[in-house]
């Protein structure tokens, strides 16, 4: 008999192949409710408020104001993002086998390493324009590297911590909507009101250009430093984590093994299709992000124009928030997220090949192709959950911390990749194109740069279908029964 078939629920303990899960509740925390979906929220709340700034505004930060050349940009951002993919299992196994002297697992890591994470984004975005060139390189590989090491203390538990709040399928989706919708506030205010102080118009050569003033990048940092600690606050005063997972084999304590947790991380068909899934959000469709505010500002001739795309942000968030979980309940999260991107995938071609020289014809079509990607925006995250759900079906073990530290390994490189990708593609394909020189912004040059920024999500929308039609295998059906063999909560 498989593994699949196997399993069985016995008054609450689940049975594989001769181990045993106990799947427990805490009975001393109260029930799941809006204060927990409120906590979630805060928690992509405030680690959004450090992640979108240096998402957002590094690349040009440190190519434009600090004068690094993209080839170095490139290769830096490559090789901390695979430090970091290395660290993401190792953090992932010593939450696993670790507990800061509490009973909670996932919480005490987060509030801990969150205000070493604020100061780190500060030191990055320190005015270092007038030093040598080898200092500025000093500057932006270690203090990006420590950055993304302590974002990674803070994101792996964050992220495993909706699978022990809630098992009910309806209560995993409200989070991961809240969390979608904490993740995009700080991108909405960021990409509204920065622009409007850190562009200024200059003439250069007789024209006029939009010029990034990146010396007011640091007094921002601190701010949002402060806010974003202000957050996880919130976020550990108002979640819980509920369940309790013990591993028992033959009765005697089992053994954890992070080389076996591995193994079955990549006999995961659930967790490997979301993972082909991010890696085709992070390359492509976000990293269309870096080019698309180059189009506003050379293609378009003003930066500041970029803050419109980020109120398209909210089709997303209002269609998720509204009829989203409805439609999920009919047809499934896949396919939400999968019919409606082929939609969008035609509005992109029509903006590759139509000659639009009208910027709000531009942000009218790409606010069109949000309304058809939302499920990828909203659901993904509980799509996870249900994955780290699916190799506990599979296996009789849940190690929450090591299964999402693989899959937030491979997003770290992927970002890697895709911070690379993007000044890589244009200093290949653009070689004369200087980013810190703004003589060079010719309409040849914008033109491959508006190209290059609906092109970008045309591929990712491909792969993130094929991904989820012939690699991820949970529909409704399967995710019913393996909730239900696993002995957790029905609706």
């Amino acid at each position: 008999m498989t593994v699949q078939t196997a399993v069985k629920e016995t008054q609450g303990v689940t049975e594989t192949n001769g181990r045993t899960k106990s799947t427990t509740y805490d009975t001393s925390k109260r029930p799941f409710g809006k204060r927990d979906i409120f906590g979630y929220f805060m928690g992509d709340l405030g680690g959004n408020f450090s992640f979108d700034l240096v998402n957002m505004y590094m690349f040009i930060f440190f190519t434009q104001f600090i004068g690094i050349e993209l080839t170095h940009y490139a290769l830096i951002i490559l090789i901390a993002k695979i430090l970091d993919g290395v660290n993401d299992p190792l953090i992932g196994m010593l939450i696993d086998r670790f507990r800061l002297k509490t009973n909670d697992k996932f919480k005490p890591w987060i509030i801990r390493m969150a205000p070493f994470l604020a100061f780190t984004m500060s030191i990055m975005f320190i005015d270092a324009s007038d030093w040598s060139y080898s200092a500025k390189l000093v500057l932006f590989a270690g203090s990006y590297i420590l950055w993304d090491l302590l974002y990674t203390f803070v994101n792996v538990p964050y992220g495993a911590l909706s699978s022990v709040m809630t098992s009910k399928p309806s209560q995993r989706t409200a989070l991961s909507t809240a969390r979608s919708i904490g993740g995009f506030v700080p991108n909405i205010l960021y990409g509204i009101f920065i622009p409007m102080v850190i562009y200024a118009d200059m003439v250069v050569d007789g024209e006029s250009k939009s010029i990034f003033q990146g010396d007011m990048m640091f007094p921002i940092t601190i701010v949002t430093g402060f806010l974003a600690i202000i957050c996880y606050i919130a976020l550990y005063k108002n979640t819980e984590e509920r369940i309790i997972h013990v591993n028992k084999e033959n009765s005697k304590e089992e053994k954890y093994s992070f080389i076996e947790t591995i193994l079955h991380f990549f006999k995961n068909r659930a967790m490997l299709g979301l993972t082909l899934v991010a890696l085709a959000q992070i390359l492509f469709v976000n990293g269309a992000m870096q080019l698309n505010s180059l189009t506003f500002q050379m293609y378009f001739n003003d930066g500041s124009l970029n803050s419109y795309t980020i109120i398209l942000t909210l089709i997303p968030m209002v269609l998720g928030a509204t009829v989203g979980n409805k439609l999920v309940s009919r047809f499934g999260k896949k396919e939400i997220i999968v019919y409606p991107m082929i939609v969008s995938i035609a509005i992109y071609l029509v903006m590759l090949i139509a000659p639009i020289s009208n910027p709000f014809v531009w942000l009218g079509l790409q606010g069109l192709a949000s309304v058809f990607s939302f499920g990828l925006v909203m659901y993904t995250w509980a799509m996870v959950s249900d994955a780290i759900d699916y190799q506990e079906w599979k296996t009789g073990k849940r190690n929450e911390g090591s299964v999402y530290s693989m899959y937030s390994m491979v997003r770290k490189v992927g970002q890697g990749l895709g911070s690379s990708v993007v000044p890589a593609t244009i200093a290949f394909l653009l070689p004369t194109l200087k980013l810190n020189d703004a003589a060079t912004w010719t309409a040849e040059s914008a033109t491959g740069i508006k190209n290059l920024s609906v092109g970008f999500p045309i591929v990712g929308f491909i792969l993130i279908i094929l991904a989820l039609l012939f690699v991820y295998n949970l529909d409704k059906k399967t995710l019913n029964k393996v909730q239900k063999d696993l002995g957790h909560e029905s609706e």
